[in-house]
């Protein structure tokens, strides 16, 4: 599965090829760990059998194996100042570095930091911290004298700033999981405490808090911006750039966060094998049961946005905890409980909105009503807007032409776009909310210069790669052509300050490739136009891109798959899939749809979408605004000094010290650090002082040079070996060659040390013959003379021998015995040293035991602290269920003593509702017997007057009928007079003119006799009735009235003497008013005298006649039957059996009137 690398450079690589020997030391490409070092053990054609250091054997082709320059496996920290660039030296040197710990190399301008998992290596520790912040300014003129590190990368950056007065950026990249993130805290802390070193306490405390503030909202950022990929469980799906504020002073004060594109498409789903994000898992397994309840959440397999990767779950992480951290940190950074109730709110809307699917129904897409409910319920009670609003808005569009509108009901596409686009801009604008709040808490205000950290994800290469790995591959080109054009104008610069001629040097940059993206018909262009169609499709985007770009160098169309295309980026070639990317690229949410929840009644809620903004022209899209972002980031990049750290995961198992020399090398070119070798390469990429390249090379300068100049003898080289101006030059320090001159200096060198080198060792051989053979021949003459002197001295030496031998017996006996005092004193120190040493040993091992146990009981204590909180958690849930069984059935002990009491008390209550009940009929008897009692005595009182009235109209009726009768007599009289006066007025008619009485006189009917009254003139008895034969009793004038005969009552009215009696009785009979003459006596039998003066008017005659008339024709009509109506048979009598009081106290009498109980007289009860 190994790839070949890719070469930079071929004009020498066939000669280091075809070259090789057996025996030679080779790079060769290993199937899993790319270049490795080995040895070549056969040649066959083109074919190279290659054994490694590890002893396995491969066959390799000729382009994948590449002769070792030992020259460039010294050890350096700047892998760029190396003296023959390659793939291969750049991944030896970078393996054996991190084997020994060394995390960090210097590429040119770009810091590599291999993530090594392992934070306590003995040169990256905080310890060493020190001696970097010790080099203070000194290090931009001469460098650095420590080990490369992201705080070096850091130094620089801030002394530039405050020395120039320059903005800076540090831009960090790399791999999902090769530390970015670690790395900025890195350089954030190490510029916090560089920028205080010479400041207050106060301002090292600020810079702290300003520290401790932005560590504590890395959990927010990371539970809202992070999800799980296939190569990372923990990626950043968004790109940050953070300010770091300074004073004037240039002490940090404050720092402010800018988001840039996030991924929204992973709200609504993700590939397979990764995680939406880390969020919504928290929230639905960390929510505790009420919030669940409130926001009816389910399992995380419940929803389709989270489940769709088919990876819930991360190993080692528990998303209930994390729920927990993220909601402390947001209480750290000062969100209050309701704001954060209410984004969580929005989250759960969001989990259920995307597990509502819409259907279609004639073209119309529409819910189920358990869906409908469902959207009800997020609307109602977690967004607080209105449904109905919301679901009009999902399901249809209105557009105006003219002065009309037209409401048009979309299908399941364009609503199931509508509800995806909501949830997309609801969780991205919760996440700004989140960064807006983060700035809030630790930016301040200053017009001082700043240090900018980026922290954005590196170039992505799937096996299915979509909309997403197109902007994020777009953000990388774009960095990396920054990176180019900076590397490549520091290049010439370096050049032309040794006076190098830089005419022949091309530059090929990645530019084609950002046009075939960003250009008026690149792929982002014509996918908008795409967009803008009403019906546009991702294949008919395809097919426009094919048809406009087939013929760019860096497009690639695919044979067979019109879907797929592919873009030659400065990595790799990557081949993207274009099924979604009209839906992905589509902004669709309607204003009317933001202005809904911009009205909801809770301000979070409320303002987490922004104001609609009213568009003039084609609206926004997705890639438009992402190319918006990527110009401001670039711009902002372009105004400042810039920094490089690429951060590296050595190897997919994340395990320290484990190197994947595949994975690091793909890592390397998609890092942009081998980019930085070609355009090294494309240039003079060997460059060496001219000490390094005259003492390496001054064998094969000109013999007739004399000059002892290095530049003199570089020259002489350059021109010995006809290298021309192109391929090699002699700056004012340096010797600029490129590859292909310095392969053949290489080969000049080693030819002429091969000829050179069978000279000498011709010559070395014959004179270290003739050297052997006179040695020899001197051996044997030393020989004899050694010999002679010998015998000579013999004697002489024997006997001094003898004597020294005796001599020195003594002196050794002497010698030995104080030897041996001096040795015994010795050895008796070294026993109280050594007993003393044992003693010191003891000790430091019994404080080593004491302080192995000590740690011991600490590291044990959490297990200890465990087992006895295990123990006690079983008592305790022992001792809760017994006091459970004890309480339960002191409750049923409980309940039969309460059901005997209530079943008593039941029985008591029943027997007081009876006697209560007796008592109070017996209340209620004796208020109807004192109420009957009253009734009665009322009713008594009533009768005893009714009696007393009737004897009054008794006799008021006698004393009419008598004035009646004298009344009778004045009329007999007036009619005697009448006549008279009739006859006297015919005897005045004679003697005077009869026309002018003519009016006045009666006819003769009128002056018939009337018959006399009916009325018997027998006089009355004393007690009211009638004697005689009369059948009738004796009319009453009052009855008359009563009866409706006005005339008889103006008559008794205008013919009762003044002493009579007045009476006036009221139609209604309820009340009676009595007046009595002061001289009137009821019994007095004698008739009342009438006037005699009433009866000499002509009307009062005729009134009488009228009365006499009728009482003639209706002899009843004066005449009441006269009966007592307070008998004992009416029911309204108290004493009737049947009589019941009225509910207001009232007694009613016969004739209508009534009387309350209460009048009755006190004296009367």
């Amino acid at each position: 599965k190994a790839t070949v690398s890719v070469l930079y450079w071929t004009g020498h690589v066939n000669k280091m090829s075809s070259s090789v020997e057996v025996g030679d030391r080779v790079f060769f490409l290993h199937p899993e760990e790319s270049w490795v070092m080995g040895t070549v053990a056969d040649v066959q054609g083109k074919v190279r059998s290659c054994v490694a250091e590890d002893g396995t054997r491969h066959n390799v082709q000729e382009l994948g194996v590449h002769k070792v320059v030992e020259s460039s496996l010294a050890p350096i920290h700047d892998l760029l100042r190396l003296s023959y660039l390659h793939d291969s030296t750049l991944l030896y040197h970078v393996r054996k570095r991190y084997t020994e710990n060394i995390i960090y190399t210097n590429i040119g301008p770009i810091v590599l930091a291999l993530n090594p998992y392992d934070y306590t290596l003995p040169h990256y520790t905080d310890d060493c911290m020190p001696r970097y912040l010790q080099e203070g300014s000194k290090v931009l003129t001469r460098g650095s004298k420590q080990l490369p590190h992201s705080w070096s990368i850091a130094h620089q950056a801030y002394c530039l700033m405050v020395s120039k007065r320059e903005n800076q950026s540090i831009l960090v990249s790399g791999e999902s999981g090769a530390g970015k993130t670690e790395a900025v805290k890195i350089v954030m802390k190490y510029i916090g405490e560089l920028s205080t070193m010479a400041a207050t306490a106060k301002q090292r405390e600020v810079a702290r808090q300003i520290n401790f503030k932005v560590n504590q909202t890395s959990p927010i950022l990371e539970s809202f911006g992070n999800a799980k990929t296939t190569r990372n469980d923990n990626s950043s799906r968004f790109g940050k750039y953070m300010k770091l504020r300074f004073n004037s002073e240039g002490v940090l004060i404050g720092a402010h966060i800018t988001p840039y594109l996030l991924e929204k498409s992973r709200v609504i789903g993700h590939n397979t094998g990764e995680r939406g994000y880390h969020s919504f898992y928290q929230l639905v397994q960390g929510a505790s049961a009420e919030e669940k309840l409130r926001m009816r959440l389910g399992r995380v397999s419940d929803y389709k946005s989270l489940s769709f990767g088919k990876s819930v779950s991360i190993q080692n992480v528990d998303d209930a905890d994390d729920y927990i951290t993220t909601r402390n940190a947001m209480t750290t950074v000062g969100i209050s409980k309701p704001e954060q109730d209410s984004l969580y709110n929005v989250l759960a809307a969001v989990l259920h909105l995307t597990n509502m699917p819409f259907r279609e129904r004639d073209g119309r897409a529409y819910l189920v009503d358990s869906d409908k409910e469902l959207l009800e319920f997020v609307c109602t009670d977690l967004l607080k807007i209105n449904p109905n609003r919301v679901y009009t808005e999902l399901t249809t569009t209105t557009r105006t032409v003219a002065a009309d509108t037209f409401t048009t009901s979309l299908d399941v596409v364009r609503a199931t776009e509508q509800k995806d686009s909501l949830c997309k801009s609801l969780y991205e604008n919760v996440f700004l909310w989140l960064v807006e709040k983060i700035n809030k808490l630790i930016d301040a205000s200053s017009e001082s210069n700043w240090i900018g950290l980026l922290d954005i994800f590196g170039f992505e290469h799937f096996e299915h790669n979509s909309f997403e790995q197109l902007c994020i591959n777009l953000t990388n080109e774009q960095l990396q052509n920054h990176y180019n054009n900076y590397i490549f104008t520091k290049d010439l610069e370096e050049c032309k300050s040794e006076g190098i001629n830089t005419q022949n040097i091309i530059f090929s940059d990645n530019t084609p490739t950002l046009e075939l993206v960003t250009s008026t018909l690149g792929v982002l262009s014509l996918l908008d136009e795409e967009v803008q169609l009403g019906k546009g499709s991702d294949l008919s985007f395809a097919s426009k891109l094919a048809e406009s770009q087939g013929s760019h160098p860096s497009y690639i169309k695919h044979r067979i798959d019109k879907s797929v295309f592919g873009i030659r980026h400065y990595a790799s070639t990557v081949m993207y899939n274009v099924d979604g990317w009209r839906e992905k690229n589509m902004d669709t949410l309607k204003d009317s749809i933001k202005r809904i929840v911009r009205s909801s009644t809770d301000t979070f809620v409320a303002n987490v979408l922004p104001q609609p903004v009213e568009i003039v022209g084609r609206k926004p899209t997705v890639s438009r605004l992402y190319k918006g972002q990527l110009l401001e980031l670039m711009t902002v990049i372009n105004k400042t000094n810039p920094h490089w750290i690429r951060c590296v995961k050595p190897h997919h198992s994340k395990q320290p010290r484990r190197f994947s020399g595949q994975e690091v090398m793909n890592q390397l070119r998609s890092a942009g650090v081998l980019e930085t070798v070609r355009i090294r390469k494309m240039g003079y990429s060997v460059r060496l002082t001219f000490e390094e390249f005259s003492s390496r090379y001054r064998c094969i300068a000109d013999p007739q040079t004399t000059s002892s100049d290095p530049s003199g003898i570089a020259t002489s080289v350059l021109s010995t070996l006809n290298i021309n101006a192109s391929l090699g030059q002699v700056g004012r320090t340096k010797v600029f060659l490129k590859s292909e001159a310095w392969m053949v200096i290489e080969d000049a060198r080693t030819r002429y040390l091969n000829v050179h080198a069978a000279v000498i060792q011709k010559f070395a051989h014959r004179r270290r013959s003739c050297w052997q053979s006179a040695i020899r021949m001197g051996l044997k003459k030393v020989t004899v003379v050694q010999a002679f002197s010998r015998a000579l001295s013999s004697q002489k030496l024997l006997r001094q021998l003898e004597y020294d031998l005796r001599k020195e017996s003594l002196v050794e006996s002497a010698l030995l015995l104080q030897d041996m005092i001096r040795d015994e004193d010795k050895h008796r120190l070294a026993v109280r040293k050594l007993e003393l040493d044992q003693m010191h040993h003891i000790g430091d091992l019994k404080r080593k035991d004491l302080h192995g146990l000590h740690d011991k009981w600490h590291r044990d204590r959490p297990m200890r602290d465990a087992l006895e909180q295990n123990d006690f958690k079983m008592a305790e849930e022992g001792y809760r269920i017994q006091t459970e069984r004890k309480e339960q059935e002191h409750l049923l002990r409980v309940l039969d003593v309460l059901k005997e009491d209530f079943s008593v008390m039941q029985q008591r209550q029943l027997q007081r509702e009876r006697l209560e009940d007796e008592q109070r009929q017996r209340i209620a008897e004796q208020q109807h017997q004192e109420q009957r009692h009253r009734a009665q005595l009322l009713w008594s009182r009533a009768m005893e007057e009714k009696r007393q009235e009737e004897e009054e109209l008794m006799a008021e009726e006698y004393r009419k009928w008598c004035h009646l009768q004298k009344v009778q007599d004045s009329m007999e009289e007036a009619k005697t007079l009448y006549s008279s006066e009739r006859e006297l007025n015919k005897r005045v008619k004679r003697q005077f003119d009869p026309e002018i009485f003519c009016s006045s006189v009666p006819t003769a009917k009128q002056l018939a006799p009337r018959s006399r009254s009916r009325f018997s003139n027998k006089q009355p008895s004393a007690a009211g009735s009638v004697s005689g034969e009369a059948s009738f009793s004796v009319p009453t004038f009052s009855r008359v009235s009563m009866a409706g005969t006005p005339q008889a009552g103006h008559l008794y009215s205008t013919t009762l003497p003044s002493r009579s009696m007045g009476r006036s009785t009221s139609n209604s009979g309820n009340m009676r008013t009595r007046s009595r003459s002061p001289n009137y006596n009821p019994a007095d039998p004698r008739p009342v005298k009438a006037n005699p003066s009433a009866a000499h008017s002509l009307d009062m005659v005729k009134r009488l006649r009228k009365m006499s008339r009728d009482v003639q024709s209706n002899p009843y009509k004066l005449i009441t039957n006269r009966y007592s109506p307070f008998n004992s048979k009416s029911p309204l009598n108290p004493s009737h059996p049947d009589w019941v009081p009225t509910p207001d106290g009232y007694v009613i009498f016969p004739d209508g009137s009534k009387c309350h109980v209460s009048e009755l007289p006190a004296e009367m009860r």
